[in-house]
C-alpha cells in the first residue's frame, strides 16, 4: 500500500504533535482534576472545622444531660440548657455551610444520589433525634440507654462516618497520613466523651456495676486510650503534638485520671464511690480538651497542605495549558506547511511534467510525462529519470545551439567580406572622381556618396562585430576626433530624404562642448544614424 506524499509529511510533522498534545492534554486534565480535589478538599476541611464543633459539643451535651440523669441539680441543668444553645447553634452554622457550598454537591445524577444532600439528611435526622429526646431528660422521666446511646452515640456515629468516608482526603499521601491521624484522635476523643458520660452517670447514681458493665467501661477506657500519631513523618508537626501530649501537667492529668479509674473500679461493687461526679465530668473534658488541640494542629496542617497541593496543580495545569496551547498552534501550523509543501511539490510534479513532455523513456519511445507522480515512490524514481533525460537534453540542445551560433558567426563573417570586395571598389573609384573637374554641387554630391560608402564599410565592419560580442572580444575605440565633421556628416547622409519629405534637417551643437573630443565615433554616429533614419521615415 503506498502511502502519499501529504499524508507521509503529516505523520512525519504531525505525529511527534500530536503525541505532546496527548501528553498536555492527559497532563491538563489531571492537573485541572488535582486541582477540582484540592479546591473540595478546602471546602471539606472547612465543613469539617463546623463538624468539629459538633462532635466537640454534642458529647459535652451528652455528658451533661448524663450527669443531670445522675444527680438533677439546678446548676447542671442551666449549664446543659446553655450547652444545648451552643449545640443548635453549631448546628445550623454547619447545615447552612453544607448547604449553601455548591462544591459538596453533586446534582449531575439528581439530589437523590448526591452523597453531600444524603449526610445532611442524616446529619440533621440525628440532630433532631437529639432535640426530642431533651424534654424528657428535663422532664426527669428519660431512658439512659435511650438518651445516651440511641439519640446521642448514634448522632455521633452518624458524624463521625460521615467525616471517615470522605475520599477526597486521599488526593495526597501527607494529607492521607494526616487525617488518618486526626480520625484516630477523633475516634479517641469520643470514647472519651462516651467514659466521661458513662461514669458521670454512674457515679451520680452512685449504681453497681455489674460483669457486663464493667466489661463495657473498660472497653471504652481502651478506646478512649488508644492515642497514636506515629505515622507522622514532618518533625514539626509531630514535635507539636508531643509538646501536648508529653507536657508535665498533660501527663499529671492522665496519671490522676487513671488513679480515678482505679479507686472506681474498687468501688464498683457498693456503689460508694470516693469520686464525685463533677470532678470526674471536669477531668475527662480536660483531656478531651487536649485530644481537641492536637486535632486543630492537625486540621491546620492539612489546611497548609490542601494550600501546597493546590499551588502544585495550578503551576502544573498553568504549564500543561502552555503546552496544549502551543502544540495546538504547532499542529495548525505544520498543518498548513505540510499544506503548502503538497502544493509545491504538486507545482513541482506539474513542471516535471511539462518539462518530459517530448522525453522518451527507453528505446520503446514510451512518454514518460504521463507517469510522474510523487506520491509514489515509483513515481518519484521516475521524476529522477524525467530529470536526467531532460539535463540530457539540455546539454544536447546547447551544443546545438552553439554550433548554430558559431555557423551564424561564420556566415556574417563570410558575408561582410564578400560584400566589404565591392564597396571597396566603391569608395576607390569616389576618390578617383574626386580628382576630376567637378562643379561644387557635383562635389557635395561625391562627398556625400564617400561618407556613406565609409558608413556603409562601418556597418559591415559592426556585423563582424557580432562574432565577436559572442566571443566577448569586442572592443570600443578611444581616439581623438571632430565632433562637428562627424556629426555633420552623419546628418548629411539624411539630407536629400528629409527634404523629399519636405522636412527641414539641422546639425546643431553645443558651442560648450570640448573639441576635439575623446571617444569611439563610430559607435556614436551609429546612434545618430539609427535616431535620424526613425525620425525621417516615421515623420
Amino acid at each position: 500500500m503506498q502511502i502519499g506524499i501529504k499524508n507521509r509529511l503529516r505523520v512525519i510533522s504531525l505525529l511527534p504533535i500530536a503525541i505532546l498534545f496527548t501528553l498536555a492534554s492527559y497532563y491538563v486534565y489531571t492537573s485541572y482534576t488535582s486541582y477540582q480535589s484540592a479546591e473540595y478538599l478546602r471546602a471539606k476541611l472547612e465543613e469539617n472545622k463546623l463538624l468539629n464543633g459538633l462532635i466537640t459539643n454534642i458529647p459535652r451535651e451528652r455528658g451533661m444531660s448524663a450527669m443531670y440523669m445522675g444527680n438533677a441539680s439546678p446548676a447542671t441543668h442551666k449549664s446543659l440548657v446553655a450547652q444545648r444553645t451552643l449545640v443548635d447553634t453549631k448546628t445550623n452554622q454547619y447545615l447552612t455551610y453544607a448547604k449553601l457550598t455548591d462544591i459538596l454537591h453533586d446534582h449531575s445524577k439528581g439530589t437523590s444520589e448526591c452523597t453531600a444532600c444524603s449526610s445532611i439528611n442524616s446529619i440533621s435526622a440525628s440532630i433532631e433525634k437529639i432535640r426530642q429526646v431533651r424534654p424528657s431528660v428535663d422532664e426527669g422521666n428519660a431512658d439512659f440507654k435511650t438518651v445516651f446511646y440511641d439519640a446521642y452515640s448514634a448522632a455521633m456515629t452518624t458524624l463521625i462516618n460521615h467525616l471517615k468516608e470522605d475520599a477526597a482526603f486521599k488526593i495526597d499521601k501527607e494529607i492521607a497520613s494526616l487525617s488518618s491521624t486526626y480520625f484516630s484522635l477523633v475516634e479517641a476523643e469520643e470514647f472519651s466523651g462516651q467514659e466521661r458520660g458513662y461514669l458521670s452517670y454512674v457515679l451520680g447514681r452512685k449504681l453497681k456495676l455489674n460483669a457486663e458493665d464493667l466489661n463495657l467501661w473498660l472497653s471504652l477506657i481502651g478506646k478512649a486510650d488508644a492515642i497514636s500519631y506515629s505515622s507522622i513523618t514532618d518533625k514539626n508537626i509531630l514535635n507539636k503534638l508531643e509538646g501536648i501530649f508529653l507536657d508535665e501537667d498533660n501527663l499529671e492529668l492522665l496519671e490522676d485520671i487513671n488513679s480515678e479509674r482505679a479507686e472506681i473500679v474498687q468501688a464498683v461493687n457498693d456503689g460508694l464511690y470516693s469520686t464525685e461526679a463533677g470532678i470526674w465530668f471536669t477531668m475527662l473534658s480536660e483531656k478531651i480538651n487536649i485530644i481537641g488541640e492536637a486535632k486543630e494542629i492537625l486540621l491546620e496542617a492539612m489546611n497548609e497542605r490542601t494550600e501546597a497541593v493546590q499551588q502544585e496543580a495550578i503551576q502544573i495545569l498553568s504549564a500543561a495549558l502552555t503546552i496544549w496551547i502551543v502544540s495546538v498552534f504547532v499542529a495548525i501550523l505544520g498543518m498548513f506547511m505540510a499544506g503548502d509543501i503538497t502544493r509545491n511539490i504538486k507545482n513541482l510534479e506539474a513542471v516535471l511534467r511539462r518539462a518530459a513532455e517530448g522525453t522518451h523513456e527507453g528505446d520503446e519511445g514510451e512518454l514518460i510525462s504521463g507517469a510522474i507522480n510523487l506520491d509514489t515512490t515509483e513515481g518519484t524514481a521516475k521524476a529522477y529519470n524525467a530529470l536526467e533525460k531532460i539535463i540530457e537534453q539540455t546539454r544536447l540542445d546547447k551544443e546545438f545551439a552553439q554550433e548554430a551560433s558559431e555557423a551564424k558567426s561564420m556566415f556574417l563573417a563570410n558575408m561582410s567580406h564578400e560584400i566589404r570586395t565591392p564597396l571597396n571598389g566603391i569608395v576607390g573609384f569616389t576618390e578617383l572622381l574626386k580628382d576630376t573637374n567637378l562643379k561644387d554641387e557635383q562635389r557635395e554630391f561625391i562627398d556625400i556618396i564617400e561618407k556613406s560608402s565609409e558608413n556603409l564599410l562601418e556597418i559591415i565592419n559592426n556585423i563582424l562585430d557580432l562574432s565577436k560580442i559572442e566571443s566577448n572580444k569586442l572592443e570600443i575605440e578611444e581616439i581623438v576626433f571632430n565632433p562637428a565633421e562627424e556629426f555633420e556628416s552623419a546628418v548629411e547622409v539624411y539630407a536629400v530624404r528629409a527634404s523629399e519629405k519636405h522636412i527641414d534637417l539641422g546639425c546643431f551643437i553645443d558651442p560648450t562642448l570640448e573639441r576635439p573630443i575623446k571617444g569611439d565615433p563610430t559607435k556614436i554616429k551609429e546612434v545618430i544614424i539609427n535616431l535620424l533614419s526613425n525620425a525621417v521615415k516615421f515623420t
